[in-house]
């Protein structure tokens, strides 16, 4: 084999919806530690997660196409709460952002299979075709 080959980067299998989940799990999860770091006192470690939160809300909203009207419209209403809610407006508050971060989570596992099988079936291109998607999301 040849020494390249070593470096390249392993094909992913991961749907649009896969991903996505991913992102939000790893969001809710990070907010989540951020809060408990807050309420031992400890800001610092805290604002690291936060930092790392709102760089993943920020990717999600950049990818956001709203030629698909109101829906994505709506979504990039409650990325800029969220964003708002855990540190880039003038309070934190992470429960807010916490609530509106499960509840469109919740949402999408909803439709995890269908999105999946529209995938499989080439009404949406797949992951791996469009690797500017694979760029920001390290959840």
């Amino acid at each position: 084999m040849k020494r390249f080959g070593l470096y390249s980067q392993p094909v992913t299998n991961w749907t649009r919806i896969e991903m996505l989940l991913a992102a939000f799990d790893g969001t809710i999860s990070r907010v989540e530690r951020a809060q408990v770091l807050l309420e031992q006192n400890d800001p610092l470690q805290a604002q690291s997660l936060l930092l790392r939160s709102q760089q993943i809300v920020l990717a999600l909203y950049e990818g956001i196409d709203l030629r698909y009207g109101q829906i994505p419209e709506n979504m990039q209403k409650l990325y800029l709460f969220v964003l708002n809610c855990i540190g880039m407006g003038p309070k934190l508050d992470l429960p807010a952002a916490l609530n509106v971060l499960r509840m469109i989570r919740s949402g999408l596992d909803d439709i995890r299979d269908s999105a999946s099988e529209m995938e499989r079936r080439g009404e949406l291109s797949p992951v791996h075709e469009d690797p500017r998607l694979l760029k920001n999301i390290v959840a």
